[in-house]
Protein backbone atom coordinates (compact mmCIF):
# COMPACT_ATOMS: atom_id res chain seq x y z
CA UNK A 1 0.00 0.00 0.00
CA UNK A 2 1.22 3.75 -1.12
CA UNK A 3 1.53 5.81 1.39
CA UNK A 4 0.45 9.62 0.52
CA UNK A 5 3.40 12.42 1.74
CA UNK A 6 2.31 14.70 4.27
CA UNK A 7 2.46 17.82 1.61
CA UNK A 8 0.53 16.37 -1.02
CA UNK A 9 -2.83 18.47 -2.16
CA UNK A 10 -6.17 15.84 -2.80
CA UNK A 11 -8.19 16.83 -6.03
CA UNK A 12 -11.00 15.42 -6.62
CA UNK A 13 -12.19 15.57 -10.35
CA UNK A 14 -15.50 13.57 -9.97
CA UNK A 15 -13.90 10.53 -11.72
CA UNK A 16 -10.57 9.76 -10.02
CA UNK A 17 -8.66 10.77 -6.80
CA UNK A 18 -5.23 12.54 -7.84
CA UNK A 19 -2.81 13.80 -5.25
CA UNK A 20 -0.55 16.44 -6.25
CA UNK A 21 2.40 17.40 -4.09
CA UNK A 22 2.40 21.37 -3.13
CA UNK A 23 5.39 23.57 -3.07
CA UNK A 24 5.42 25.49 0.29
CA UNK A 25 4.91 28.83 -1.63
CA UNK A 26 1.74 28.31 -2.65
CA UNK A 27 -0.74 30.71 -1.58
CA UNK A 28 -3.70 29.74 0.60
CA UNK A 29 -6.00 32.58 -0.07
CA UNK A 30 -9.46 32.47 -0.16
CA UNK A 31 -11.52 32.01 -3.10
CA UNK A 32 -12.82 34.59 -4.52
CA UNK A 33 -16.19 33.81 -4.94
CA UNK A 34 -16.17 33.48 -0.94
CA UNK A 35 -16.40 37.00 -0.41
CA UNK A 36 -19.09 37.57 -3.19
CA UNK A 37 -22.62 37.50 -1.49
CA UNK A 38 -24.65 36.42 -4.56
CA UNK A 39 -22.42 33.09 -4.77
CA UNK A 40 -22.70 32.36 -1.75
CA UNK A 41 -26.49 32.65 -1.63
CA UNK A 42 -26.49 30.52 -4.65
CA UNK A 43 -24.59 27.75 -3.34
CA UNK A 44 -26.66 27.99 -0.51
CA UNK A 45 -30.05 27.96 -2.34
CA UNK A 46 -28.45 24.75 -4.58
CA UNK A 47 -26.86 22.65 -1.02
CA UNK A 48 -30.37 23.60 0.78
CA UNK A 49 -32.25 21.95 -2.38
CA UNK A 50 -29.65 19.33 -2.88
CA UNK A 51 -30.08 18.03 1.26
CA UNK A 52 -33.91 18.38 0.88
CA UNK A 53 -34.22 15.78 -2.51
CA UNK A 54 -31.51 13.57 -1.01
CA UNK A 55 -33.00 13.24 2.28
CA UNK A 56 -36.76 13.25 0.85
CA UNK A 57 -35.76 10.21 -2.06
CA UNK A 58 -33.90 8.47 1.09
CA UNK A 59 -36.40 8.65 3.51
CA UNK A 60 -39.78 9.48 1.56
CA UNK A 61 -40.05 12.38 4.58
CA UNK A 62 -39.27 15.99 4.39
CA UNK A 63 -36.74 18.10 5.70
CA UNK A 64 -38.39 21.31 7.41
CA UNK A 65 -35.88 23.43 4.92
CA UNK A 66 -38.37 24.89 2.66
CA UNK A 67 -39.12 28.58 4.28
CA UNK A 68 -35.17 29.12 4.37
CA UNK A 69 -35.11 27.83 0.49
CA UNK A 70 -38.31 30.17 -0.06
CA UNK A 71 -35.88 33.45 1.76
CA UNK A 72 -33.03 32.50 0.47
CA UNK A 73 -34.29 32.46 -3.22
CA UNK A 74 -35.91 35.87 -2.01
CA UNK A 75 -33.28 37.35 -1.10
CA UNK A 76 -31.12 35.81 -4.33
CA UNK A 77 -33.55 37.25 -7.12
CA UNK A 78 -35.30 39.68 -5.38
CA UNK A 79 -32.89 41.50 -2.58
CA UNK A 80 -34.89 40.80 -0.15
CA UNK A 81 -33.07 40.90 3.31
CA UNK A 82 -32.81 37.51 4.81
CA UNK A 83 -33.29 38.89 7.87
CA UNK A 84 -36.71 38.67 8.19
CA UNK A 85 -37.35 42.00 10.39
CA UNK A 86 -35.81 43.93 7.55
CA UNK A 87 -37.89 41.76 4.98
CA UNK A 88 -41.46 43.74 5.83
CA UNK A 89 -42.08 44.79 2.60
CA UNK A 90 -42.22 41.61 1.36
CA UNK A 91 -43.92 38.49 2.34
CA UNK A 92 -42.79 34.75 1.43
CA UNK A 93 -44.75 32.28 1.20
CA UNK A 94 -43.73 28.69 0.17
CA UNK A 95 -45.54 25.71 -2.05
CA UNK A 96 -43.37 22.73 -1.10
CA UNK A 97 -42.62 19.95 -3.94
CA UNK A 98 -45.30 17.20 -3.70
CA UNK A 99 -47.70 19.65 -1.53
CA UNK A 100 -51.21 18.99 -1.59
CA UNK A 101 -52.20 21.87 -3.79
CA UNK A 102 -50.89 25.10 -5.81
CA UNK A 103 -52.60 27.77 -2.85
CA UNK A 104 -51.09 29.30 -0.15
CA UNK A 105 -53.16 31.30 2.38
CA UNK A 106 -52.04 34.92 3.34
CA UNK A 107 -52.69 36.40 6.15
CA UNK A 108 -53.83 39.98 5.70
CA UNK A 109 -53.01 41.44 9.15
CA UNK A 110 -49.23 41.34 8.55
CA UNK A 111 -48.18 44.53 7.30
CA UNK A 112 -46.48 43.60 3.25
CA UNK A 113 -46.49 45.48 0.11
CA UNK A 114 -45.68 42.56 -1.81
CA UNK A 115 -46.72 39.24 -1.85
CA UNK A 116 -43.81 36.82 -3.18
CA UNK A 117 -44.63 33.05 -3.59
CA UNK A 118 -41.66 30.41 -3.78
CA UNK A 119 -42.92 27.31 -5.61
CA UNK A 120 -40.48 24.53 -5.25
CA UNK A 121 -40.79 22.01 -7.70
CA UNK A 122 -41.24 17.95 -7.33
CA UNK A 123 -37.77 18.12 -9.08
CA UNK A 124 -36.34 20.36 -5.98
CA UNK A 125 -35.94 23.21 -8.44
CA UNK A 126 -37.67 26.80 -7.84
CA UNK A 127 -39.29 29.31 -9.69
CA UNK A 128 -41.07 32.65 -8.18
CA UNK A 129 -43.83 34.81 -8.65
CA UNK A 130 -44.52 38.32 -7.21
CA UNK A 131 -47.75 40.68 -7.19
CA UNK A 132 -48.51 43.76 -4.99
CA UNK A 133 -50.72 43.89 -1.88
CA UNK A 134 -53.40 45.80 -4.10
CA UNK A 135 -53.80 42.93 -6.68
CA UNK A 136 -54.61 40.01 -4.47
CA UNK A 137 -58.11 38.91 -4.59
CA UNK A 138 -59.57 38.58 -1.25
CA UNK A 139 -63.20 37.47 -1.66
CA UNK A 140 -64.30 40.44 1.23
CA UNK A 141 -62.27 38.46 3.65
CA UNK A 142 -60.18 40.92 5.80
CA UNK A 143 -58.17 38.31 7.33
CA UNK A 144 -57.36 36.38 4.69
CA UNK A 145 -56.76 35.44 0.89
CA UNK A 146 -56.38 32.44 -0.69
CA UNK A 147 -54.18 32.69 -3.69
CA UNK A 148 -53.54 30.49 -5.81
CA UNK A 149 -50.47 29.95 -8.19
CA UNK A 150 -52.56 30.28 -11.86
CA UNK A 151 -53.79 33.35 -10.20
CA UNK A 152 -50.43 35.04 -9.60
CA UNK A 153 -48.88 36.98 -12.84
CA UNK A 154 -45.97 35.43 -14.12
CA UNK A 155 -43.47 38.25 -14.95
CA UNK A 156 -40.66 35.95 -15.95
Amino acid sequence: MTTIPADAAHWDTGDWIEWHRTPDSVVQAPCSAASDTGARLMALEVSLLRSARVHFHLTGDHLPVYEAIARVHAALHYDVPLDRSRAQDVLTLVLPPMGPGNTVTVDLSHAFRSLLVVRIRDNFTTESRMCPRAELRTGGSTKSARVSWASLPDRS
